[in-house]
């Protein structure tokens, strides 16, 4: 649209460049019309001056200067008729706009801001009619040209097993609690408890150690999200609720919700017919944390790097190694 504008205001230019030519224009045939009128003068000094012979030498003379006036005039005459002609060769065609039913009272109307409307609607409704166009040609060339995935005819090969569909479980609350009480007991040096319950949505509280707490969302046996925070942090508001947008003000701690969210998208995917398994594997890997302040890097055997401990855990094997020294 803003290429039709800058058109509109370049053929705009032109016309007034134009106009302004053709009135010179006409000023200049005036000026033919009118010498032709008057014809040639003799010089009015030597009206009644001298015999015929001198008189026919200054007619002859009044001649030659009535020819080179009148063709300096149709010179004036050709360059401005070519100066016309120049400008009216430069205006470009506007697309021409057909009429949209009722929709082209849209270009009557007298608010400055509003008279693009119309043309927008316009412009719109031609890009429309292109892509169908293109639309039923790309139809008809792939009808045409089917594309197969192999050269095989139909049965010829065994079928395909399809994908199983995720399984979504929908366990009682109860069977929840059960869960969470049983997974409690099995994790040592960690303190697991329910700040929230409501319908299938729980909010569990887990300490791991003297190192961090774990705040874990879970719909059902479901892990939907993993928030880790130091201890002297604050996870309670004001009304009463639990804050689980809110970062870990640790930079530490902010490294460890993100392996975690990895952890918990890395368990998720394994084909574990009992439900608990990825929180149970979550829970065991964030237990591993436990000493994260006083174990090294399995591999720099430092314990420090770049004033970070050995934040990264393998979701297989546990161990603790740096960020920048992991394969």
């Amino acid at each position: 649209m803003s290429d039709v504008m800058a058109q509109a205001k370049l053929n705009m230019n032109f016309l007034s460049q134009a106009i302004t030519g053709t009135q010179q224009l006409r000023s200049t045939v005036t000026n033919v019309f009118n010498l032709l009128c008057e014809g040639v003068k003799p010089d009015e000094e030597e009206d009644g001056k001298g015999d015929d012979a001198e008189t026919a030498v200054t007619v002859g003379k009044d001649g030659k200067k009535f020819l080179q006036r009148f063709q300096e005039y149709l010179e004036a005459v050709n360059k401005d008729y070519n100066e016309v002609e120049k400008m009216c060769n430069n205006m470009t065609s506007m697309t021409d706009l057909p009429v949209l039913g009722p929709s082209g009272a849209l270009s009557l109307d007298s608010i400055a801001d509003k008279n693009s409307t119309y043309r927008d609607a316009v412009l719109t409704y031609q890009w429309n009619n292109r892509l169908h166009e293109y639309a039923q040609i790309a139809t008809s060339l792939m009808l045409t040209n089917q594309i197969k995935r192999s050269q095989l005819q139909a049965g010829a090969g065994a079928k395909r097993r399809r994908a199983a569909p995720p399984k979504f479980t929908n366990l009682s609350s109860q069977a929840v609690d059960n869960t969470l009480q049983t997974l409690s007991r099995q994790l040592s040096d960690t303190t697991m408890k329910i700040l929230q319950a409501s319908g299938d949505t729980r909010i569990v509280h887990l300490a791991v150690g003297r190192v961090f707490v774990v705040i874990i969302v879970l719909r059902s046996l479901t892990i939907e999200k993993v928030l880790v925070k130091g201890l002297d942090e604050n996870i309670i508001l004001e009304n009463n609720t639990v804050d689980l947008f809110s970062d870990s003000q640790y930079l530490c701690m902010q490294k460890i919700t993100d392996h975690a969210m990895s952890a918990v998208l890395q368990y998720s995917t394994y084909q574990a017919s009992p439900p608990e398994f990825p929180l149970k594997y979550l829970l065991y890997w964030l237990q591993s944390y436990k000493s994260l302040f006083t174990d090294a890097c399995t591999v720099c055997g430092k314990h420090l790097d770049n004033g970070l401990p050995p934040l990264w855990r393998d979701f297989k094997i546990p161990v603790p190694c740096h960020d920048s020294c992991r394969a």
